[in-house]
């Protein structure tokens, strides 16, 4: 009884899978039809925008809400209550999403400002070597000489250097003045300068410690050196605690202005702490600043720098300015001096920018955040009804990452930053270890659930092994591809547009693969109902042979002559199945003809002797003998006597040749069909005729004997 509810189990699985992949393709074709569908209605409708108050919100209150907690929260909410909070986290997302984009904005300008200031110092060392040129050429040049005329063509070649200096300068100085005017870029230079001060002030905080650790706790050093470090502790404890207040206040209120007071008490703090520590200077001017006063500055140089010739002075950049010797090197070392201040400023600003896009990167950390408990919103939302298709939109359009390639310091820093941070490389790589983890359990869970489940159907099912081994095999296989299913969700990778992409391919092949179809469907049900299994033989549609394989798509068999005959499953199941090997005993008939001439009862006693006389004949049941008949030369008999199957081959070849001996040994012949010889005689004129009708009767000589032949 447990063996037939097993079975009735595993049909009732089996059919359940065949429904579900039948399934896939018609929900597959029905959702092509429900969109195309949708896509009319959308061609002759507005696109509805959602509704909701964003002020009546409450689960705004706290945006670093725990996205566990969040999902309880929202799961009471009625639909109306739900629109509202959508809005709201809606306004939250565009906040951080503008903040973001003004921050990479300010990292471009910051980018073209540095590359200006670049450029003018590659064109103040380029005057510079024009200039070292000049004077190199000078030294031995003689006033009205072919040598004096070439100095002046390097003098004139300096000024061209000095020209194209003095407008990178002046284009540095422009895109200085264009940082300076946009609010939006200088708050976002502030916040960037702001967490660069925080930052360093962590560092100088850990390199203190370091410091302390080297120091006798006991002495008066370690309690300076004690209270320093606290104070610092304090300080960066209030500057994130007004940047939090900043977070959590609205734009543009009176919160947000006082949050804003206080961060720059706070930095001031902050800033003061730090000093106070041995071995750290007093912060320098901000990097902005210093960049716009030194090309301001050197821009001033280069407009009063003048230039002697001809008992005249000249401002450089003049068309009919020749340098005289002795103002060559002041002016070299002038430029000297210009462009190495321009590098530095250069280089000053650099470290702003990169820590701006360390900025940007912790501002889409904070992105990412919000998008993940809007999605909440956004599910639970839908989930009651609500129209979520403008917001996922918007998600979606926020959420792509934007890389200058060319920016390398500014790559570097922001891959940097995206793998310390917690919505980032953290995150992800607590999802990898997740998805990892989630695919090795299933490897190893589904092992052993096959390897269980082989055994159950070994011991309580009667099932072929064919079928066992498909089982098995569907169950390892199938389980982990369960397991990758449910890890890709670890790795954040929404199910439904794969399982789309399954319906869709599993529709394509259906119809692909329609004969196909035909054949796995009767592969299953060979494998289940068992009429053969491998190393039987079988009689198929008229091939004698045993079963080599059996796979969903055909069965193999293997002749008696090594041939091999691959029939299609359908063709199995459509056709008779006769099976020779069934049982672990095989009934062994032979059969005998006798001449009318023989004893018949002799006959029989002695095949039933010799039959029972074979030690693979089994005593139960004993061997019998049947006449089956008679013919018109001899009497059909038959003796019958049981083997095990293995043996069954080896047993009537030995059978076959004791009878042989034995009727040998009594004198008892095998009948066989009579033959007819008629021999022909030549004519009288020598010839044989055609027909036998020509040939007269007393020439004609007939013979009659066993042998089955004809001339």
């Amino acid at each position: 009884m447990f063996r037939y509810r097993i079975r009735a189990i595993v049909l009732t699985v089996g059919i359940v899978g065949a429904l579900t992949v039948g399934w896939f393709p018609a929900r597959s074709q029905e959702a092509e039809f429900e969109e195309a569908a949708v896509e009319e209605v959308e061609e002759v409708q507005e696109i509805e925008l959602p509704t909701g108050d964003p002020n009546a919100a409450t689960t705004t209150e706290n945006p670093d809400i725990p996205v566990d907690e969040l999902e309880l929260l929202v799961k009471p909410l009625t639909l109306e209550k739900l629109q509202n909070e959508a809005a709201a986290w809606m306004l939250i997302l565009e906040a951080k999403a503008q903040e973001i984009s003004e921050a990479e904005i300010a990292v471009k300008r910051e980018n073209v400002s540095i590359d200006r200031q670049e450029e003018a110092a590659n064109e103040l060392n380029k005057a510079k070597k024009a200039l070292e040129e000049a004077e190199e050429a000078q030294t031995t040049a003689t006033p009205g000489t072919p040598e004096y005329e070439e100095v002046t063509k390097k003098v004139e070649e300096a000024k061209e250097e000095l020209k194209k200096a003095q407008k990178a300068i002046e284009e540095a100085a422009a895109a200085q003045e264009e940082l300076k005017k946009d609010k939006a870029l200088q708050d976002a230079l502030e916040k960037a300068k702001e967490t660069g001060e925080l930052d360093a002030a962590k560092e100088t905080l850990d390199k203190a410690e370091k410091e302390r650790e080297e120091m006798d706790p006991g002495s008066a050093e370690y309690q300076r050196a004690t209270e320093k470090i606290d104070q610092l502790e304090e300080a960066i404890a209030a500057f994130e605690e007004a940047q939090e207040a900043q977070t959590e206040a609205e734009p543009d209120s009176p919160e947000f202005e006082q949050a804003e007071q206080q961060i720059e008490k706070a930095q001031a703090e902050l800033k003061k702490a730090r000093e106070a520590i041995n071995g750290v200077e007093p912060t320098e001017e901000e990097p902005t600043e210093q960049s716009s006063e030194t090309t301001d500055k050197l821009g001033t140089l280069l407009e009063e720098t003048e230039i002697k010739a001809d008992s005249e002075e000249k401002v450089a950049g003049s068309p009919d300015v020749v340098d005289v010797e002795d103002n060559l090197e002041e002016k070299q070392e002038e430029l000297e001096k210009a462009a190495e201040e321009l590098e530095k400023s250069a280089e000053a600003e650099s470290e702003l920018k990169n820590q701006l896009v360390a900025t940007v990167t912790e501002l889409q950390s904070q992105q990412t955040a919000i998008i993940d408990r809007f999605k909440v919103i956004l599910d639970e939302l839908e989930g009651k009804g609500g129209n979520v298709d403008v917001y996922r939109k918007y998600i979606e359009a926020v959420s792509g990452i934007n890389f200058d390639v060319t920016d390398t310091e500014g790559l570097g820093v922001r891959l940097i930053s995206w793998v310390k941070s917690e919505e980032g490389g953290l995150r992800w790589a607590v999802n990898i270890g997740t998805f990892s983890g989630i695919v090795a359990i299933s490897i190893i869970v589904s092992q052993i659930v096959g390897i269980l489940f082989n055994q159950l159907l070994m011991r309580f099912g009667n099932f072929s092994g064919t079928f066992r081994q498909f089982v098995v095999m569907l169950i390892k296989r199938g389980g982990v591809v369960v397991g990758v299913m449910l890890a890709l969700t670890a790795l954040e990778v929404s199910l439904g547009p794969i399982l789309a992409l399954v319906g869709g391919a599993s529709f394509v092949l259906a119809f692909a693969l329609q004969s196909n179809l035909s054949h796995f469907a009767s592969g299953l049900t060979l494998m289940f109902y068992k009429p053969f299994d491998v190393g039987d033989e079988v009689k198929i549609a008229g091939l004698w042979g045993v079963v080599d394989s059996i796979t969903l798509a055909s069965t193999i068999i293997k002749g008696f002559d090594s041939q091999i005959y691959t029939l299609p499953n359908g063709m199995v199941w459509g056709d008779i199945i006769e099976n020779f090997t069934t049982k672990e005993r095989r009934e062994l008939g032979i059969q005998f003809r006798i001449g009318f001439d023989e004893d018949l009862t002799q006959v029989r006693q002695l095949l039933v002797e010799t039959m029972k006389s074979h030690p693979g004949i089994l005593k139960e049941p004993a061997p019998s003998t049947f006449v089956w008949g008679f013919e018109e030369y001899y009497i059909n008999i038959e003796v019958e006597g049981w083997t095990k199957t293995e043996e069954y081959w080896d047993v009537q070849q030995e059978v076959l040749c004791m009878v042989k001996e034995r009727f040998d040994q009594e004198g008892i012949k095998v009948a066989a069909t009579p033959a007819h010889h008629i021999y022909f005689k030549e004519v009288a004129n020598g010839k044989k005729p055609q027909l036998l009708s020509e040939i007269p009767v007393e020439q004609v000589n007939e013979e009659t004997s066993p042998v089955n032949s004809q001339t």
